[in-house]
């Protein structure tokens, strides 16, 4: 049975209204899959009292929580985790499927192609190879819940890894892949993020309107002796999808 005294957290002493601070707690919760879709929470006077707080104060948290499509609420039955509109992407060290698996989604994947290419300037870079060096790079349309929200394009050494095949990746985890075929894990990332306007390949691709937002992301996948494994930019919809971030002062959360 869950134990929710260790899941509420608030800090009296900072200036952020309760309601607030009890509404990002929840999204901290349910972005990071502590809480998973459809599971139930505890009634309002429950909560009121594990977060010390007014029935006001929490039905406001709880209000903005429903309204904003985390959590749903049934008329005399309770309140539960939603199956929210968007997926919810917690930047980490986690791929794609592990992430979708972690919010409670259902990875998925469509190849659009795989090929071996020489190595530019800036792939070279990244993966620490010479130019001109060949490299595997998979291009892959990323479903949650069979609905298209990501278009990944992915760089790896051809000679370090030969046998990215078709069959081995096309609905798979490349990071599962190269754990049981090459006993290299994925221990460290290095991301950005900005905004961007899809083009219309990517549009097609995607199943979106045209000049849609997108966030682009660039990423560097690093093993446990910094040697770097992949290097990947993937547009993500910015309909479909959210970043949640947490950073906590002296530590940091994954």
């Amino acid at each position: 049975m869950r134990n929710w005294k260790e899941l509420v957290k608030i800090d009296r002493q900072a200036k952020v209204p309760l309601y607030h601070q009890i509404s990002e707690n929840f999204r901290a919760l349910i972005g990071s899959g502590e809480l998973k879709s459809g599971e139930a929470v505890p009634s309002e006077w429950e909560l009121s009292d594990l977060y010390g707080v007014s029935r006001l104060t929490l039905r406001r948290a709880l209000d903005e929580l429903s309204r904003d499509g985390w959590l749903h609420r049934r008329h005399g039955v309770g309140t539960f985790v939603a199956n929210p509109p968007v997926a919810q992407i917690v930047p980490s060290k986690l791929g794609f499927t592990q992430k979708m698996h972690q919010i409670g989604r259902t990875p998925g994947s469509r190849l659009v192609s795989i090929k071996v290419i020489p190595a530019i300037d800036e792939v070279a870079a990244h993966l620490g190879l010479e130019v001109g060096a060949p490299v595997t790079e998979i291009v892959r349309v990323r479903l949650a819940d069979e609905e298209p929200i990501m278009l990944e394009t992915a760089c790896l050494s051809q000679e370090r890894f030969p046998d990215l095949a078709e069959g081995c990746l096309s609905d798979g985890s490349l990071y599962e892949f190269l754990r049981e075929r090459y006993q290299v894990v994925i221990t460290a990332v290095d991301q950005t993020l900005e905004p961007v306007l899809l083009t219309d390949q990517e549009v097609l691709l995607l199943g979106t309107e045209p000049g849609a937002p997108a966030l682009l992301s660039e990423l560097v996948a690093f093993t446990s002796d910094s040697l770097p494994v992949e290097y990947s930019w993937s547009v993500t919809r910015g309909d479909k999808c959210k970043f949640f971030f947490r950073f906590r002062e002296g530590h940091t959360e994954e």
